[in-house]
């Protein structure tokens, strides 16, 4: 463990031994501190690693970092330009040295047994609680809304501020408006170190030491410690170690809580912007992460979470209740891909109900892409996704009179409803999504292309039979074929694109693919 010259002072101040030179390059580090008056056996690889304590300059290795005791009165004589240290003490070197290697050892320990607790899974207040004996100083740890997280339990606060945080959990609403008005939120936001504030500050002029902990390059938590004397270098060494254990357990808790954190997450991200790879290179990305490739698929996007809860927690509802489904969340929305295997349908419809009946206990609106066969269609569907919850936020109020308040019509918009309003829309701008909507992945295209494969010619039946309103004799006399075949062949055609022909709103989204393939 190194340290920098810095904590030498602090350690010699609490010892009482007057520090009479401070070091010129106070963060220059040293791992050991030593009075070894035989120079001669020192290696050199270990001359920089190490302060010695020695009765002269003279008698310390070269080069080396020095904490000289008796110096020479004649302070003409000292070097200004080394890093050495002068202190005034009547204890011999080796004493000196002993004094403060003991306490280095100390702190090299209590840094190790918070790595070891970390290891045991501990809780933030464990790390605060170990820290009491070495920093004696009031800690707190609250969250980015000011709620309390965790403080030492056996230090008194000396502020009102902390002794308020204590006693509510939280800091008080005065406290809040003082930390906006001085601009302490705007430090916080970009403050990437700690910072010690000895003069009069907010909090009723006691020195205090300020870290923020930051998640995905926002400002999560703040760790706080008040002193009652100066806060010195030495403090803020400390302090720093304890805030990156308090890191490391903070993270390994969001990992666990956050659905951001899902071991999937950040591959699904990828495959939803299009970053989709080559297929081979899907399958294995796909495979490490949990995720199927093939089956039957549907992508809902929520973002209206924020009225009534945090985006995360309507996340972590949706993780918790219904583990089936794969969550991502980016700022507001959040996107859910649901799976199935392609003989269990039943299963997606189940889990699209459980999502349903959520979103509508949550009062959150989810739109709702067609489902898809393949994982890298998963970006064209988020957009599909996305016009049905816009598109169904603007008219799922036209339904309601003949359908009634259910959660179909007030939850759940479906993109097969609302494609007609997108299409028809002269602001949407659809032209480059239709364009790929033609050529990419639609129902009526892969009959076509069926048809070139097997002979059949199932494309004009079903526009026969859209065209018809379903009139089964109709289409059996314009196509010139028998009932039972006409039958059979719409059976086909119902497995094939994977949706119900009965639903006036696919009929009519259908419809409207075969006038743009036109």
């Amino acid at each position: 463990m190194m340290f920098p010259l810095d904590i030498i002072v602090g350690l010699c101040e609490r010892s009482s031994i007057a520090v009479l030179k401070q070091p010129k390059h106070p963060n220059s580090q040293f791992g050991w501190i030593s009075a070894i008056p035989d120079t001669e056996s020192i290696s050199s690889k270990t001359v920089g690693n190490t302060v010695y304590v020695v009765e002269n300059v003279s008698f310390a290795p070269k080069n080396a970092t020095c904490v000289i005791t008796r110096p020479d009165p004649d302070k003409s004589k000292w070097d200004q330009n080394s890093d050495h240290i002068f202190i005034s003490t009547d204890l011999p070197p080796i004493t000196v040295a002993d004094i403060l290697q003991r306490r280095l050892v100390n702190i090299i320990q209590w840094n190790d047994k918070m790595a070891q607790m970390l290891e045991d899974g501990c809780i933030n207040q464990d790390l605060l609680k170990a820290s009491e004996s070495v920093l004696k100083c009031y800690v707190g740890l609250s969250d980015s809304t000011f709620s309390h997280i965790a403080h030492t339990p056996n230090l008194h606060p000396l502020d009102k501020h902390s002794q308020y945080f204590v006693e509510h959990g939280c800091y008080s609403q005065k406290t809040v408006d003082q930390i906006r008005q001085s601009g302490l939120m705007h430090k916080w936001n970009s403050q990437d170190f700690t910072i010690a504030n000895n003069d009069e500050s907010i909090l009723d002029g006691f020195p205090y030491a300020s870290h923020v902990i930051k998640r995905h390059g926002r400002y999560a938590a703040h760790l706080i410690m008040v002193s009652p004397t100066r806060i010195t270098p030495h403090y803020i060494f400390l302090f720093n170690l304890l805030a990156k254990k308090v890191e490391v357990c903070l993270s390994r808790y969001w990992r666990l809580e956050n659905p951001l954190e899902q071991r999937y997450t950040y591959f699904l991200k990828e495959v939803l912007s299009g970053n989709t790879y080559d297929k081979a290179g899907l399958e294995e990305r796909a495979r490490m992460h949990g995720l199927p490739t093939t089956g039957l698929f549907e992508i809902c996007v929520a973002n209206s979470a924020w009225k009534t809860m945090p985006t995360e927690y309507f996340a972590r509802l949706i993780l918790t209740e219904i583990p089936e489904c794969k969550v991502a969340v980016n700022e507001e929305k959040i996107v859910v891909l649901i799976c199935a295997d392609s003989n269990k349908p039943q299963n997606l419809i189940d889990t699209e109900k459980a999502l349903c009946n959520l979103a509508q206990r949550m009062d959150v609106e989810i739109g709702v892409s067609d489902r898809f066969t393949h994982l890298s269609k998963a970006d064209f569907a988020l957009e599909k996704a996305r016009i049905a919850l816009n598109y169904g936020h603007r008219y799922s109020q036209r339904y309601i009179a003949f359908e009634g308040q259910d959660t179909e019509t007030t939850t759940m918009y479906r993109f097969y409803r609302y494609f007609p309003y997108f299409a028809t829309d002269p602001f949407a701008h659809s032209e480059k999504f239709i364009a790929k909507l033609i050529v990419r992945d639609n129902p009526i295209a892969a009959l076509r292309t069926t048809d070139k494969t097997r002979g059949t010619n199932d494309y004009e039946i079903l526009r026969v039979y859209l065209r018809s309103e379903g009139h089964i004799n109709m289409v059996c006399e314009i196509m010139h074929m028998h009932r039972n075949t006409v039958m059979y062949r719409l059976s086909k055609i119902k497995q094939a694109i994977g949706e119900d022909l009965d639903n006036g709103d696919v009929r009519m989204y259908l419809r409207i693919l075969y006038l743009l393939s036109d």
